[in-house]
């Protein structure tokens, strides 16, 4: 079963530890941060990574159905960078959050987006925890931060079948937009090409074709009765009906009607003149 990458997000957020995460455990110092020189502090970074995979189907007409998920993948990252350089966003702070996000199997260029994100929020969190310590005893020199980051992706099932159908649908409507492919008779041709032919009785009389002939300038067709090979009903001795140049004949309605869709004839495919 082959499947098929539809999306891969990267989802993350950078904040301070929850109550549970006590700051005490990183130093036993007691100095008041305000009070501390940036080399004296250090920002610990705790990086969580999950990753997690869902499944969908791809039917015929485009619409999914859930397959249901992979199972939940979860790992984590610590590191720790000086104060001073993370506040410069220095290289080798860079380096050190690259290399921790790059072994999750993240790719590089969406490490760099992350990596500018911890920076933003990161510095924004140590900011604000200076201006509320001013004047307050801070039991650490080092500063916990926490980064989720929440990895989705979603794999499709007979995304190709999905494709060649919609491929095949989309031909048929432009097909029938098209007309099937068949080009129409000019009208020209209609009216210049096409003969009324009466269906010859039995037992007509030569003299009466004759001034049939004179009178309403039509041929005479040498068969008895014939059938409309369009509507396939037969055409009655006496009647009307219109010859093609290729001598086939059919009723007038079913030819000019045919023609006005393909300029062949329907039975020998003797092609008429288009505009084209």
């Amino acid at each position: 079963m082959r499947f098929h990458t539809c999306s891969d997000h990267l989802y993350s957020l950078v904040g301070e530890p929850s109550a549970v995460h006590n700051v005490d455990a990183y130093s036993s110092q007691s100095q008041p941060y305000s009070s501390l020189l940036p080399h004296q502090v250090q920002v610990a970074f705790k990086i969580s990574y999950e990753h997690s995979r869902r499944f969908i189907g791809y039917l015929h007409d485009g619409s999914t159905t859930s397959l249901g998920g992979g199972p939940l993948s979860r790992q984590q990252r610590s590191c720790i960078l000086d104060l001073c350089g993370f506040l410069k966003e220095s290289n080798t702070s860079y380096a050190t959050l690259a290399d921790k996000l790059l072994s999750f199997g993240i790719q590089r260029q969406k490490v760099h987006k992350l990596i500018d994100c911890i920076f933003f929020h990161g510095q924004r969190i140590l900011g604000s925890q200076k201006d509320s310590n001013v004047g307050r005893r801070r039991s650490s020199s080092v500063i916990p931060i926490h980064v989720e980051i929440t990895r989705v992706q979603t794999f499709s099932v007979n995304y190709e079948r999905y494709l060649m159908h919609r491929a095949l649908r989309e031909s048929m409507v432009e097909f029938e937009r098209r007309n099937y492919g068949m080009v129409p008779a000019s009208e020209s041709s209609l009216k210049n090409m096409l003969k009324r032919v009466r269906v010859a009785a039995a037992d007509v009389d030569v003299e009466e074709e004759k001034s049939e002939r004179k009178r309403r300038r039509v041929e005479i067709s040498s068969s008895s009765s014939e059938n409309c090979s369009i509507c396939l009903e037969e055409m009655e001795a006496g009647s009307y009906g219109t010859s093609m140049p290729c001598s086939h004949m059919f009723h007038g309605g079913c030819i000019v009607k045919w023609l006005k869709q393909s300029h062949y004839c329907p039975v020998c495919r003797y092609e008429m003149p288009t505009t084209n």
